[in-house]
């Protein structure tokens, strides 16, 4: 290996890291295993070909032998990664026990799923979230944790859910106004999915998919645009400067709070978000 870079975040115990690995010309092969659970997307691979396989003389069936194909590996489980001739490999590494998985889906998980080995299958949505998740390692100001948590636990389902079953169509109207109050109290602090379910006693995935149901956004996109009516609320009604603004509402600096507020505008702008957006362009 000529060189790797690796950008790491986490998400509810689990670790989440983005790798590159640029590689000298030729075969190499490595031992995957590892003293924790790994489930791992290959987002690009650029000059050949590279490979999870049970037994290192193997090679994989031809039809797992696509672009974007996923593995995932059991602790302590040996498995040998096989590149031939590639220059570089781009993917998206997650790191659990079991625990922190049955925290995160709760009655979705599959339990055979999650304890049987399964190298390179294919599923779109999983590799479409780790696209973003990833991005989102790389984020120079990540999004708030609800957006990073949020995509690791859609990631996290598309591999490891069961079948889907039939449940309520919301959150109780109990449960949902003790989460909206808890948001709304906590609009400056750091809240988590893992948080805001084991409020109303639900696994995250549980929660996330309930939440929506009942206000038709997602529960990062709610404390954002919670965040940003709050903004507008002191820019508007008490001329607070804008650095000020940025912490009292949970931004990570700020340029964080001028570019969510702008993204905000461009998308659905009203007469309210101009005035404060005016306010905000000379602070």
């Amino acid at each position: 290996m000529k060189a790797a870079h690796s950008r790491l975040r986490t998400f509810a115990d689990i670790a989440v890291r983005h790798l590159q690995h640029f590689n000298h010309p030729g075969r190499a092969w490595h031992d995957l295993s590892g003293p924790q659970d790994t489930l791992t997307v290959v987002l690009s691979e650029i000059g050949g070909r590279c490979e999870a396989r049970t037994n290192l003389h193997s090679p994989a069936p031809p039809d797992r032998q696509r672009p974007n194909h996923i593995s995932f590996v059991p602790a302590e489980m040996r498995i040998w990664g096989y590149t031939d001739n590639i220059e570089s490999v781009r993917e998206l590494r997650l790191s659990f026990d079991r625990k922190s998985l049955g925290d995160c889906l709760g009655p979705d998980l599959d339990e055979g799923k999650a304890g049987t080995p399964e190298l390179m299958f294919h599923n779109r949505r999983a590799v479409e979230c780790a696209r973003l998740l990833a991005a989102e390692c790389d984020a120079s100001d990540p999004s708030a944790g609800l957006y990073g948590e949020g995509l690791m636990i859609a990631l996290l389902s598309a591999c490891f859910q069961g079948r889907s079953r039939k449940e309520k169509s919301g959150l109780s109207a109990s449960q949902l106004r003790l989460v909206l109050d808890y948001i709304h109290e906590n609009l400056d602090a750091s809240v988590s999915l893992t948080e805001l379910a084991r409020l109303v006693g639900l696994s995250s995935s549980q929660f996330a998919r309930l939440f929506k149901a009942s206000t038709g956004v997602s529960p990062h996109r709610y404390q954002l645009n919670t965040r940003i009516g709050k903004a507008q609320e002191l820019l508007l009604l008490k001329g607070e400067g804008l650095s000020i603004v940025a912490a009292e509402t949970g931004f990570a600096d700020q340029s964080h709070f001028t570019r969510a507020f702008k993204s905000k505008r461009q998308t659905n702008s009203n007469p309210t978000d101009q005035a404060a957006w005016s306010l905000a362009s000379r602070s």
